[in-house]
Parts: structure tokens; C-alpha cells; sequence
């Protein structure tokens, strides 16, 4: 593989390392003196009030205790609710990290298998690696746990490689392919990297984060326009349409438990569901109306020669 192939792949997994070491988690789980409180209380009363023998009459009003002790009970129950979403919340987020391995896989093994990248748009995947490094700086500066974005670590390096065989075996490795690769290693490495003195603003960081919104979803634009045109399933996976789909709808639960909420990130995950939602509607309707294939020959067209 040609130099600047290699730069890709070398430059960006670098890049992940180093978002990987930014950062970890620390856990810290509180003790609870609960217990001491209630036997210090007892020893007080014991030593302190006089012993001696007394007559109970028990009336209804000396059980209003119950209602006392049961509405205290609700706050703790809320508590422990909110404490599993986020464990669940965790749990996938670290799920859809492991899992968004595969997603670019299928589409570099087709690449790679037939030796042609002619059925996929160059610029739907350098709008790609940009959109995901911007969510990427933006959720490791404002410092959102790494279970919160882990796919968009991993979807980086992938769409850097993908990038790197479209530009290979549709031979454009050329001074314009540098050129973009220098001005993205050298603006990845300035917001990462550079300390606060002389780095991005935080409203850099979130105007960037708002122009990943619209890069993603100019992404897959000249994808579904090149289909449209060719009237053509075209190459792109609706494996990984599909997978991105799931992915997205799973991000929206875990960016409101592990962010609060945050809006910017609840819009990019939005918009990305419903374009590759059209991505995937627009490659089985090309596939089975005008190629006259199968669903099934259609996900099998990664690994499976016709």
C-alpha cells in the first residue's frame, strides 16, 4: 500500500491511543453509617433515660410510624433507579464500542475481496472521519466517561481505513489526498493535544461539535445521491446500515443516562439514525425492485461472490 494509505491508518490509531490514555474512570462508592448512627442512638437513650416499668396503651395513632417510614422509602427507591439506568447505560455504551468494530468491516472486506472501490463516494467517507473526530475531541474535553463515545473512537480508526482502500484502489492517491491528510493530522493534533493556552476555545470545541451534526449528515449525501443516480444498490453494506441504525437508537437512551441529556449529541445521534435508516431503505428498494436480488443476497454481498 501507497504512502499516504499507510499515514492514514498509522496517524489515526495513534490518535486513538491517545484518546485512550486521556482519560479514565474512577469509581468511588460511598460508605454508609447507617448502621453506627442507629446503634450510637440506642446506646444514648439507654444511658441516658432512667429505667423503669411503664404501662403501653397502644391506640391507632401510635402506628403513624409505618406511613412515616414508607414515604422515606421513595426517595431511595428513585435513587437506585437512576443507579441501574446508568449501569445499564454503562453496559451498552461499552457494547456499542466492542460491537462498531464490525461496522466498517463488511465494507473494507468487499473492497478489499473484489478489488474495486467504484460503487462508494470518496467524500462520504472523508466527511465521516471528520464528523467523528469532532465528536470525539468534543466528548474528551468535556471530559463524558469513554463508555459514553467508545464507538466513535473505534468508527474513526475504521472510516480512516476504509478511506485509505477507496483512495487506493480508485487511484486518487495523489498531492490533494496529502494535503487533506496533513491539515487533519495537524488540526486533530492542535485541539487534542495543544495545552489550554493556546488550544480551541470550549465554543470551538461546540461549534465543531454543531458542524459534526451537519458533516455526518452530509456524509451519507453523496452516497445516497450516487445510488439514486445509478439507480443501483450501489457498494455501501446495509450491514453496516443496518448496524449504525441500531447503534444510533441505542446512543440516544445512553447519551441522555451518561450526559444529562446532552442536546448537541442527542441531534448528531438523531440525524444519524434517520439517514442511515434512508441509506438502508434506498439500498433493499435498488437491490430487490431494480437488480431484482434477494435480502439475502443483498447482506451476503460482502463475503459472497454472485
Amino acid at each position: 500500500m501507497n504512502k499516504p494509505a499507510t499515514i492514514y491508518i498509522v496517524v489515526v490509531t495513534l490518535m486513538l491511543w491517545s484518546h485512550l490514555s486521556c482519560y479514565c474512570q474512577a469509581f468511588v462508592t460511598p460508605s454508609s453509617s447507617v448502621g453506627n448512627s442507629i446503634i450510637s442512638f440506642a446506646a444514648y437513650q439507654r444511658n441516658s433515660v432512667p429505667f423503669r416499668p411503664i404501662e403501653l396503651e397502644l391506640s391507632p395513632t401510635s402506628l403513624s410510624f409505618a406511613t412515616t417510614d414508607i414515604s422515606s422509602i421513595s426517595p431511595l427507591l428513585l435513587s437506585n433507579n437512576e443507579d441501574v439506568l446508568q449501569s445499564v447505560a454503562t453496559g451498552l455504551g461499552y457494547l456499542i464500542g466492542a460491537a462498531s468494530v464490525l461496522l466498517y468491516t463488511p465494507i473494507a472486506i468487499r473492497i478489499i475481496r473484489t478489488k474495486s472501490a467504484d460503487g462508494l463516494s470518496i467524500s462520504t467517507f472523508w466527511l465521516k472521519l471528520v464528523s467523528y473526530t469532532c465528536t470525539d475531541v468534543y466528548n474528551i474535553k468535556n471530559k463524558f466517561p469513554i463508555s459514553a463515545f467508545s464507538e466513535s473512537l473505534v468508527i474513526s480508526v475504521e472510516a480512516a481505513i476504509v478511506l485509505a482502500l477507496i483512495t487506493y484502489y480508485q487511484q486518487k492517491l495523489d498531492a490533494k489526498t496529502l494535503a487533506l491528510t496533513l491539515t487533519y493530522v495537524t488540526i486533530t493534533s492542535w485541539a487534542l493535544l495543544a495545552p489550554e493556552s493556546i488550544g480551541p476555545s470550549n465554543d470551538v470545541i461546540s461549534f465543531a461539535q454543531e458542524a459534526s451534526i451537519f458533516l455526518n449528515a452530509a456524509a451519507l449525501m453523496p452516497q445516497l445521491y450516487q445510488n439514486f443516480q445509478r439507480k443501483a444498490a450501489g457498494d455501501y453494506s446495509p450491514i453496516t446500515a443496518s448496524l449504525a441504525s441500531v447503534g444510533c437508537t441505542i446512543r440516544l437512551f445512553t447519551t441522555i443516562e451518561l450526559t444529562n441529556g446532552d442536546p448537541l449529541l442527542l441531534v448528531n445521534y438523531g440525524v444519524a439514525l434517520a439517514l442511515n435508516l434512508s441509506l438502508l431503505l434506498q439500498i433493499i428498494y435498488y437491490g430487490t425492485q431494480k437488480e431484482g436480488k434477494t435480502i439475502s443476497q443483498l447482506y451476503l454481498a460482502d463475503v459472497k461472490s454472485e
